[in-house]
């Protein structure tokens, strides 16, 4: 973009002849492109990546102890490379000694550091003793008379004492006397060269051979300063270790936690949705967003917490200790802008192909869930082979775009560790050119490439986590497309409420049309249906009769014209007072995985044995559910297919009626009866109808199921083409008598035709 092109410019142009160019020009760029990515990544859809992390807010406690835990481990983590530093240096190199001061001398060296300061400082500073156990704090191996250092100087008779025992030393080394005249100018003359470093090292090794010669055991020294320091960095390390155990343990529960109310959210807003929004989502799709889109946000949410916190944490902190060494940061700076770039040109490939890989997804389980559930109808088909090359071009789209995902991210690791593999060798290339002149230490280069390492690496977490942020983008934005879809069917804000007692149900001027058709299904649809009346609905195939009865209890709503309760408009109360009023059998019988017992109290949990043995009976059902072994224990497979057609069709009606309800609707639910069985059943609910002063509605193809209903309605292409009874329609109604000639043979004519001579 320009402006981060133009803001670029102004970070390098003005640098362009200062030394200081590669440090703070490469990091201000980096710190650019991170600004640049990050606006990237959250601008185009990944506000969802937003929304998804208000998930956490319920645990808001377990994200604070997991920023305390991470922020805890990274300064355990980050203390370990100095301590390591020390014992290489200190422990190793200066044999356990760590202060420059002496704190023993020889009465030899006491008496010639008086030619290189003042005498009277130095009699102040150290006190002669013959016992120097009993007053030095290190282990003495020969007793001998020595000068020991009192209490702590300060810091300039500390700076006066390191000075004039640098010179004597360096002086003894050179050959020369320091009692001789001009042998300490000498010296001082030839340390003029001398880094700081330098002195501080020369000082250091000198001291060794001193604390020797005063009877000091430097064995001890040094084994003691090795041991405390490794003691502490294994304390440190265990500590580090715990913290990132309890930090992992809650990101996980807490990630799962959220993903869980996640789930259950897209569940309950998937309940609510009309079949105007399941035509709009597939149900494979709903499936995949349930399952593995909330997975895939999932995944993040528990790298965000855990990894995402460390990474960022780490490699700033890190950061921050790599400028104290200004020769070697540059590398490093350079470094991670690459990473950078490459980070972004990643981002910009995968992202699309993210996207497709789960409508992929989508089509996969659209295809897997119609073979199977049609694996009867592809066999008795023989298209078996056609079934596998449809489903062989998706699993090969899905198969090709993850191929080509994953050798994107498997690119990104060989190219990260050839390149911190090549940081680390002009690390110890730069660093042995300065150790050589002086300027550094073993154990610095030793903590700096540490220090570098926990740099590169946490770019390269960051790095990797922007490759997946976006499929878990693209996760969240389908999730959240699902969760801020409005049902067309709501509740009203202030709704009513229906009096106990049965109420006529009256369809006044009812018009109806699917979303987006041309023309409406229903149309003027006007009758009214009295407790205790059985109301039959009759017509040919698309005339509307389910579609009808569906708007009753609001599956659909009408386009217009109202459906009343007595004097209440449906839409005027819950859908769930509603629908508690009515006991329904689909067209299609349906069975949950359970047992008999378990699907017929689906519809009232707490219904008695008496009520379900009732309706049994009635369904003619009674008879096969005790006859299998475990009566209603008998478990029913997914779906009911270890059922018969009229079995289940028996246990749906059955279920209906467990419910006592004041309004039943029978969407054609007895064509899977034999007619002897449909005779019964319907003898069976005409005496419980009379009792319970219920309205039954019955959509029905048989006349045969309907000739005794109260009021039996006929649909011709959406519209009322009659209403009456049996004997009516007979004579009133040619549509209906259409459909009594084909149904009915010769003597069932005659005998309704006496009935309406009559």
């Amino acid at each position: 973009d320009t402006a981060y092109k133009e803001r670029i410019s102004i970070c390098i142009i003005p640098n362009l002849s200062s030394n200081i160019l590669s440090i703070h020009s490469g990091m201000m760029i980096c710190f650019i492109f991170i600004e640049h990515a990050l606006d990237t990544l959250f601008r185009k859809a990944h506000i969802n990546m937003i929304k998804a992390m208000r998930y956490l807010k319920p645990f808001w406690l377990s994200v604070v102890a997991v920023i305390a835990l991470v922020f805890a481990q990274v300064q355990f983590d980050l203390s370990l490379p100095d301590y390591m530093s020390r014992i290489v240096t200190y422990g190793i190199q200066y044999g356990g000694i760590t202060e420059p001061v002496p704190q023993a001398l020889t009465e030899e060296t006491f008496e010639k550091l008086s030619y290189a300061a003042d005498a009277q400082m130095l009699s102040r500073l150290y006190t002669r003793t013959s016992d120097p156990g009993a007053v030095l704090p290190m282990p003495i191996a020969d007793e001998k008379s020595i000068y020991v250092l009192n209490g702590t100087p300060s810091e300039e008779d500390a700076a006066a004492v390191e000075e004039a025992y640098l010179l004597v030393t360096m002086a003894k080394a050179s050959g020369l006397d320091p009692a001789a005249e001009g042998s300490i100018e000498k010296t001082k003359e030839a340390l003029k060269d001398y880094t700081a470093e330098n002195r501080q090292s020369a000082i250091m090794m000198a001291l060794k051979q001193e604390y020797a010669s005063a009877g000091i055991n430097m064995e001890k020294v040094q084994n003691s300063y090795i041991l405390r320091e490794g003691m502490i960095m294994l304390a440190i390390a265990l500590i580090a270790s715990l913290c990132a155990v309890a930090s992992s343990y809650l990101a996980s529960r807490t990630a799962t936690g959220a993903a869980r109310q996640m789930r259950q959210d897209v569940f309950e807003k998937v309940e609510t949705f009309s079949s105007e929004e399941f035509s709009r989502f597939s149900t494979a799709s709903l499936i995949t967003r349930t399952t593995n889109d909330v997975q895939q946000v999932q995944q993040i949410l528990t790298m965000m917490l855990r990894i995402v916190l460390f990474a960022p944490m780490m490699g700033l902190t890190s950061l921050f200790k790599v400028l104290r060494y200004k020769n070697l940061a540059s590398v490093l700076g350079w470094a991670v802008l690459f990473m950078i770039v490459m980070m972004i040109i990643v981002l910009r490939v995968t992202m699309p192909r993210f996207r497709i890989a789960q409508k992929l997804v989508d089509r996969l389980n659209l295809v897997s869930r119609e073979q199977l559930s049609g694996m009867l109808v592809i066999r008795a088909f023989n298209n078996e082979k056609e079934e596998e090359k449809r489903f062989d071009e998706v699993n090969t789209d899905m198969r090709n775009l993850n191929t080509f995902l994953n050798r994107v991210m498997v690119m990104i690791s060989p190219i990260m560790t050839f390149m911190m593999s090549s940081v680390s060798v002009m690390i110890i290339w730069i660093g042995a050119s300065g150790i050589d002149r002086g300027i550094m230490q073993i154990g610095d280069i030793m903590a700096f490439l540490q220090y570098s390492t926990h740099v590169l690496m946490s770019f390269m977490i960051v790095a990797m986590i922007f490759v997946m942020i976006p499929r878990s983008a693209v996760s969240a934005s389908r999730i959240f497309e699902v969760l801020e879809t409005e049902p067309e069917i709501i509740d009203p804000e202030d709704p009513k409420s229906l009096p106990e007692e049965n109420l006529p149900i009256t369809f006044d001027h009812v018009c109806f049309r699917y979303p987006k058709a041309e023309k409406d299904v229903l149309e003027d649809i006007t009758f009214t249906a009295m407790p205790g009346e059985t109301v039959a609905l009759i017509g040919s195939t698309g005339s509307g009769k389910s579609t009808l009865i569906n708007l009753l209890p609001r599956f659909f709503d009408v386009t217009s014209g109202a459906i009343r309760i007595g004097d209440t408009d449906i839409r005027e109360i819950t859908q769930h007072d509603l629908r508690s009023r009515i006991g329904y059998v689909p067209q299609k019988g349906i069975l949950f995985s359970g047992t008999v017992e378990s699907n017929l109290k689906y519809a009232d949990e707490g219904a008695s044995p008496e009520t379900i043995e009732e309706a049994l009976r009635i369904s003619q059902a009674s008879d096969f559910v005790h006859a299998m072994p475990n009566g209603l224990q008998e478990p029913i497979a997914e779906g009911g297919t270890n059922v018969s057609g009229g079995q289940k069709q028996r246990l749906s009606i059955a279920r209906a009626l467990t419910k006592k309800s004041s309004v039943y609707i029978f969407d054609d639910t007895f064509s899977a009866l034999d007619y002897a069985t449909d005779a019964k059943l319907r003898e069976a609910l005409n005496e419980m109808i009379h009792a319970s002063k219920a309205t039954v509605f019955i959509v029905a193809q048989r006349i045969s199921t309907i000739m005794k209903a109260d009021k039996i309605i006929v649909l011709d292409e959406g519209k009322i083409a009659g209403i009456g009874t049996h004997s009516e329609l007979m004579k009133t109604c040619s549509v209906y008598q259409e459909i009594a000639s084909s149904q009915l043979n010769e003597d069932e004519i005659r005998s309704s035709l006496k009935e309406v001579m009559a």
